[in-house]
């Protein structure tokens, strides 16, 4: 029996904490086991014909009460991708769905004060944001042993690009191409299953974004006439995330990552680099991205115009 339970464990493990009667029979399980391992609670029927196990979360226990599956940004976001500012949970049901259980499913486990956290995956409460699936994906792996609960990934990008705005939507496909999340070529694929008025958007892909917030920030720039280059090498220090008109260098912030006193003093050091190589430098936390972008994006311009007149005079002065 301790052989059943461990080989149940180590299948439950495979599948993501999340699996269906017959993925657990596919993967060499038998019924004996499985009855075994549900009689000590190993496995926990959450809906008719599929278990958890006690590492399932939250996000995928609503999501089978439900009915469906983790998707768009919601799964996006347990693989590191970017996935926006709507921190609901996401989940896709057929089309033909019957027995929807959604008041069951925004509340399993969540108080009305919780929120989510980026290391557990756990959406906000309410009501989860609903997509609809006219039919069975084609880009499901035979060797997908999380398909039970969770859409793949080409799927799963195509709803997110569809459920943001034009700026989040390309740091998304900006963040999965860096993350490994889909492939290059995966790209053309996505890009034929998109409308017509979203074709624009695959110029203004770029991979070498460290992060969403400065895919935004790019973006925005760009169509507000700026230069803008990505990944700026300034010598003494790490990369800048962008250099505008090539005389501002600029890095997007956030307290995740410049919070400890090595990493605030790096911040300060990079600061001085760029400056000592003739280049004013500005820093910002997604707050001025997010709450204030006219005034933030005033300073940019500002900064910038300032910096062009002091290049040009140099320039004049050295004839």
């Amino acid at each position: 029996m301790a052989y059943d339970l461990s080989r149940i464990q180590n299948l439950m493990m495979v599948t993501g904490g999340v699996a269906s009667r017959n993925t657990l029979l596919s993967l060499g399980a038998t019924p004996r086991m499985i009855d075994r391992a549900r009689s000590v609670r190993l496995l926990q029927p959450i809906r008719r014909g599929i278990y958890a196990s006690a590492e399932a979360d939250l996000d995928q226990r609503r999501a089978i009460r439900l009915g469906g599956k983790v998707a768009c940004l919601s799964a996006l976001r347990r693989h590191r991708v970017w996935a926006g500012l709507d921190t609901r949970l996401h989940v896709c049901l057929r089309r033909c769905a019957h027995d929807l259980r959604i008041d069951e499913a925004a509340s399993v486990g969540l108080s009305a004060l919780s929120r989510r956290s980026d290391t557990n995956f756990v959406a906000d409460p309410g009501a989860p944001r609903l997509h609809w699936q006219r039919s069975e994906p084609r880009d499901v792996a035979e060797s997908s042993y999380q398909r039970d609960w969770l859409m793949p990934p080409l799927v799963s990008l195509r709803q997110a690009v569809l459920c943001q705005n034009e700026e989040h939507a390309i740091a998304s496909i900006d963040s999965a191409l860096r993350t490994g999340f889909i492939t290059k070529s995966q790209v053309d694929r996505l890009f034929t299953r998109l409308p017509a008025r979203l074709q624009c958007l695959r110029a203004e892909i770029d991979p070498t974004a460290d992060s969403g917030n400065e895919t935004v920030v790019r973006v925005r720039l760009r169509r507000a006439g700026f230069v803008v280059e990505t990944q700026f090498p300034v010598p003494g220090t790490s990369r800048f995330d962008l250099l505008i008109d090539g005389v501002v260098t600029l890095d997007i912030d956030s307290r995740r990552w410049h919070r400890d006193d090595a990493q605030i003093s790096w911040d300060f050091d990079k600061a001085l680099c760029s400056f000592g190589a003739g280049l004013p430098s500005l820093r910002i936390l997604p707050r001025h991205i997010y709450e204030s972008w006219p005034q933030t994006s005033a300073v940019i311009r500002r900064t910038v115009s300032e910096a062009k007149e002091l290049r040009d005079l140099r320039r004049a002065r050295s004839r």
